[in-house]
């Protein structure tokens, strides 16, 4: 579906494909007839309703979700589409071929085909492709929110699913860590995590003491990831 042009733009020829989400601002030029419009993931426009009982905490979480989530935008019509963001290396990923669902960073999504099933999810939230290691639903995530400021990693991430192809944005490029049973465990560090494919379990791990607080580089946190598929690290702890 996406064709890379070089190592930090990638194409699409939408009239062949279908429309195309990709974040706001990355579309870098167009060849033909081809209009964009605002598009919103679901489950990004907050949390609360049916959640009774919960009151302040279901908002403030709401809040979280919006901020986490990256404004994007739908390209439909005919034509080629150019994307790129910040002169970032790209990775395109053939969903299908992995499994077919996958949990990425909305920071590190650039494009993906809009036939694909997407939705914001609680980072604690465990089957389909991972999870925080908080325990489930909104409690779960919320006692996540102080690993995730310390790892950059947030309480909720973006969950693609369906046979199509997404782009993956990562400073130094991304390469990917395949994770099976036979397999050991692998540890991330969490700033430099991208995404996960396939039936991968995350875990955060912290391996500092009291006294060693204020001492430790980010190889104090580690995220292990464990299970059957593969996850993406970009070649460097760099945030975007």
């Amino acid at each position: 579906m996406f064709t890379k042009v070089n190592s930090k733009v990638v194409s699409v020829d939408i009239g062949r494909t279908g429309p195309v989400i990709a974040r706001r601002g990355a579309m870098l030029f167009y060849k033909g007839n081809v209009h964009f419009q605002p598009h919103q993931i679901a489950g990004a426009g907050g949390m609360g309703g049916g959640m009774p009982g919960l009151g302040g905490m279901a908002g403030m979480a709401g809040r979280m979700i919006a901020g986490e989530h990256e404004s994007t935008m739908i390209a439909q019509g005919h034509g080629e589409v150019h994307y790129g963001f910040l002169g970032i290396e790209v990775h395109v990923v053939d969903l299908g071929a992995v499994g077919g669902t996958m949990r990425v960073e909305a920071s590190r999504l650039l494009a993906y085909g809009a036939n694909l099933q997407a939705s914001v999810v609680s980072v604690a939230s465990q089957g389909g492709g991972g999870g925080g290691g908080g325990g489930g639903g909104l409690f779960g995530a919320l006692r996540n929110a102080a690993a995730g400021a310390v790892t950059g990693q947030g309480m909720f991430t973006t969950q693609l699913s369906g046979a199509g192809s997404v782009v993956l944005l990562g400073h130094g490029g991304v390469f990917e860590l395949e994770v099976s049973p036979q397999r050991p465990v692998v540890s991330v560090d969490p700033q430099a995590f991208v995404g996960s494919a396939g039936q991968v379990n995350t875990t955060l791990r912290s391996s500092m003491s009291w006294r060693n607080v204020g001492r430790t580089g980010g190889e104090a946190m580690q995220l292990e990831c464990s299970g059957q598929g593969v996850v993406y690290v970009q070649a460097s702890e760099e945030k975007l």
